[in-house]
């Protein structure tokens, strides 16, 4: 697997120094008068990650592929139709053309990712300092010791609720001069990365003790970047639901429209504020 990692990213790197000799790209984003078309890029399924496949496969009837495969392509499908009505967008999903196959490729190869605090261009504060040590995805193996006088604030704080968001999975572009040479190619100027989808049973909150429903929920990280590669945004979104909603096709039209309208608002907000002023001062 590494090793065609490594062949990925050389390929990249090939690719992107071919393009941008071939053709100049300025990498200027348009102004805050004009609408700004948004690539938007899938999970990859490797950050895919469940613990209600099985029993969701078997409600369904169909395997634990196709899930994941359904909600990749429903959650994809919301994202676009409501960036379409607000912002316009390009879907590389969806578009059956072998070039953006595998430019799609090309994009993950280009990709590491890494567990942050949320950054937003819009509260300045938060786009340094971001790295939160994490071993791996799932917050296993062995943790950084606790400093004594930390523990205090540990046991303090312990009952409290969590802050929400305190961190998530963001998308590093090793190479950032693929967004330039993408936006020459699809005419694009916003970069929506969907970096993982998470659907996860909270055993410990029961909704209905009768019928053994728990609390379920979808998480989404996601990070934004504009054609510089500048990161505007990056966060988790998360939606709640419950257990006893099983039909996967249900699942995707109740919950993922509520994850769409928010990401097509955030996508909308920090492109506005990123965009350079185009008005004549008198």
């Amino acid at each position: 697997m590494i090793q065609v990692r490594y062949i990925l990213q050389t390929c990249l790197f090939l690719v992107i120094s071919t393009m941008a000799v071939a053709q100049p790209v300025s990498g200027e984003l348009i102004g805050a008068d004009s609408v700004q078309k948004v690539m938007i890029i899938p999970f990859n399924q490797y950050n895919y990650f469940s613990d209600a496949d099985n029993e969701l496969a078997e409600k369904n009837e169909m395997s634990a592929t196709d899930i994941s495969t359904m909600f990749r392509y429903g959650l994809n499908y919301n994202i676009s139709t409501r960036v379409i009505a607000t912002d316009g967008a390009y879907n590389i999903l969806t578009d059956t053309t072998v070039s953006s196959a595998k430019d799609l490729e090309l994009i993950y190869a280009s990709v590491t990712y890494q567990f942050e605090k949320p950054v937003d261009v819009t509260v300045p504060d938060t786009l340094t300092d971001r790295t939160i040590k994490q071993p791996d995805l799932f917050g296993m193996g062995e943790q950084e010791p606790v400093k004594e006088e930390k523990k205090k604030l540990i046991d303090v704080k312990k009952d409290d609720e969590e802050p929400k968001n305190e961190k998530y999975l963001n998308a590093h572009v090793t190479h950032p001069e693929i967004f330039p040479v993408l936006q020459q190619k699809y005419h694009t100027d916003i970069f929506l990365f969907i970096n993982s989808f998470e659907l996860v049973t909270n055993y410990n909150h029961c909704l209905d003790r009768s019928k053994n429903y728990f609390e379920r929920k979808v998480v989404v990280h996601y990070s934004i970047y504009d054609a510089n590669g500048k990161q505007l945004k990056g966060d988790a979104m998360t939606v709640t639901f419950s257990s006893q909603q099983t039909n996967v096709d249900e699942i995707i039209a109740t919950q993922f429209p509520v994850i769409a309208e928010y990401l097509a608002g955030t996508v909308t907000h920090v492109a506005q504020t990123d965009a350079p002023d185009t008005s004549t001062k008198k």
